[in-house]
């Protein structure tokens, strides 16, 4: 799993350490460029809105959610159930 953000590599570290998260990897998107790619960047603002993403084995989007600047509902267990819907 792989979690991207405009925050920095010591705000990723630091919540990694916080969250006692492990087998996570987040990275920096200070520029916005992964963003805009994904069309998770605001059109004024130098932040990003919240999009979840599952890509498979050939690169292809399984999965696209955009909740705007709020979590997912149910996150694990809805990200989950469309890895094993979408990824078998």
């Amino acid at each position: 799993m792989i979690g991207i953000s405009r925050d920095s590599a010591e705000s990723h570290r630091a919540f990694i350490a916080r969250h006692g998260l492990s087998g996570i990897t987040l990275l920096t998107d200070d520029k916005g460029a992964v963003a805009k790619i994904y069309g998770a960047d605001h059109s004024l603002l130098p932040i990003s809105r919240r999009v979840y993403i599952l890509v498979d084995k050939n690169r292809n989007i399984v999965y696209k959610k955009d909740t705007g600047f709020d979590l997912l509902k149910n996150q694990t267990q809805t990200l989950t159930g469309e890895i094993d819907r979408n990824m078998p």
